[in-house]
C-alpha cells in the first residue's frame, strides 16, 4: 500500500465513525458511476434537480485542486475519493440527499460509500451507466467539451477503453442505464424510481 493510500484508509476510517446529527432523518445516497461518456454526469445532475439535492463530481473536485499543483499520478485518486466521502458524510450527516458523479469503477470505492452511506443511517441507490453502442460512445467523448475549470474537456477514446478494461463487477443490486437504449428523460424516471422505492424500504 503506498502512502497515499494509508492516508486515505486512515480519513476514510474517520468519516466511517461519524453518527448522524437527526437520528429520525434517512437521507438517500445516490451513487452514479460508469466510464466517462456513458450520460452518468447528466443523469447525476438531473437527479439533484429533481431531488434538490446537493451533487458531487470528482472531475469538478479535481479540477479546482489543479491550480494548487498538489495533484501527483499517484495520488489524483485517492485524494479525489476522500473530498467525495468527506462531502457525502456530511450531507447524510445533516440528514440531506446527496448524488455521487463519480467513476466507481472499483469495488473498494463503492464499498466505502456504502459503508459511510448506512454507518450515518442512509441508503444507498446505486446506479451504473453504460453506452452499449461503441460508436455512440466514441462520438460523444470526442466531441464534447463539459466546461469544467482547471479540467480537461474531455479524455481520450483510449482512456475510455482502458477504464472499461479496469471496471469491477458490481454484484450489488443496482440499477443499469443503457444511454444507447434510453434517452436522458427515461433513465432520470427509473433512478428516481429507485430513490422512491429506497425511501419505501427506509419506512417499511
Amino acid at each position: 500500500m503506498t502512502d497515499d493510500a494509508a492516508l486515505a484508509e486512515y480519513a476514510f476510517g474517520v468519516y466511517e465513525r461519524l453518527t448522524p446529527l437527526d437520528p429520525d432523518a434517512t437521507p438517500v445516497a445516490v451513487l452514479v458511476a460508469g466510464v466517462p461518456g456513458a450520460g452518468k454526469s447528466t443523469l447525476a445532475e438531473g437527479l439533484a434537480r429533481e431531488l434538490r439535492a446537493a451533487v458531487f463530481s470528482m472531475d469538478w473536485q479535481l479540477g479546482a485542486l489543479t491550480p494548487f499543483r498538489v495533484l501527483t499520478n499517484d495520488n489524483q485518486v485517492p485524494v479525489a475519493e476522500m473530498m467525495i466521502v468527506a462531502a457525502l458524510a456530511r450531507q447524510l450527516q445533516l440528514g440531506l440527499d446527496v448524488v455521487l458523479d463519480v467513476t466507481g469503477h472499483e469495488v473498494q470505492a463503492r464499498e466505502r460509500y456504502r459503508r459511510v452511506t448506512e454507518n450515518l443511517g442512509a441508503r444507498l441507490v446505486g446506479v451504473e451507466c453504460v453506452c452499449s453502442d461503441a460508436e455512440l460512445h466514441r462520438s460523444r467523448v470526442e466531441g464534447r467539451d463539459r466546461g469544467i475549470p482547471g479540467w480537461r474537456p474531455t479524455v481520450p477514446w483510449e482512456h475510455v477503453l482502458r477504464m472499461r478494461g479496469q471496471w469491477e463487477a458490481w454484484p450489488e443490486p443496482h440499477a443499469v442505464m443503457d444511454s444507447a437504449k434510453q434517452d436522458a428523460e427515461t433513465s432520470l424516471k427509473l433512478a428516481l424510481e429507485a430513490v422512491a422505492a429506497a425511501r419505501g424500504a427506509s419506512a417499511s
